[in-house]
């Protein structure tokens, strides 16, 4: 049996029942039918789908070169703009979270400390907590395992966007576990609600979770 993902567990929860969310995605946010989030989310009766944000190559993950900045854009489909977390800010400001009652990331990281996913999401945290706006993390597996934990950890004074935080280059944490670090350890003090996995592994490589790998 495949692993369930924190999105699936959530949209069929009723958790978000009645409520104008913003959805931090991309194309690897698939589930094991190989079906998107922003599918998922539109699919689910009660949830209105109010605002799309994507990280670091853009919500169509179209622009490969690192230092490449994303346009904000409009999903034309849906009639919701799109925000880019890698564009003249990395944080969401107070307009683009405007009338939302709960923002939902499910971002695929890689495990490593240099993938700049995790650090949107903490910008996310961050720009969430100064307007007390609940954030969901949908958790993911590592595609690399969780049991394994090596590298050098980021020195003081090295920070970036290619690593904001002390954790070492193979950290072992999946994305929500990384959320709780960031949100306790590291003082971002948003409301955040981390929805676990079922059946996910910790010494699990990813061909072993049953799920449908799309790069992110």
């Amino acid at each position: 049996m495949p692993v369930t993902l924190g999105l699936t567990r959530l949209l069929a929860s009723g958790r978000l029942d009645g409520a104008r969310i913003g959805l931090v995605t991309n194309p690897s946010s698939v589930d094991a039918r190989l079906i998107h989030a922003v599918e998922q989310v539109t699919a689910t009766p009660g949830v209105t789908l109010a605002a799309l944000f994507g990280p670091q190559h853009g919500f169509h993950s179209t622009l490969q070169d690192n230092m490449i900045e994303t346009p904000h854009a409009e999903d034309r489909q849906r009639r919701v703009p799109v925000y880019s977390l890698y564009s003249e800010t990395r944080e969401p400001t107070d307009a683009m979270l405007e009338g939302l009652d709960a923002l939902v990331i499910d971002l695929q990281d890689v495990g490593t400390r240099v993938y700049t996913f995790s650090y949107t999401m903490a910008y996310c945290l961050k720009a969430a907590a100064r307007r007390g706006l609940p954030v969901i993390v949908c958790d993911r597996p590592n595609p690399i395992g969780g049991r394994v934990v090596e590298g050098p950890m980021l020195q003081p004074g090295f920070e970036s966007f290619v690593g904001l935080f002390p954790i070492a280059l193979r950290h072992g944490l999946t994305i929500g576990e990384l959320a709780s670090l960031f949100n306790v350890q590291f003082g971002l003090d948003a409301a955040l609600e981390v929805i676990a996995m079922e059946g996910w592994q910790r010494g699990a490589w990813w061909d072993q979770t049953g799920l449908p790998w799309v790069m992110p």
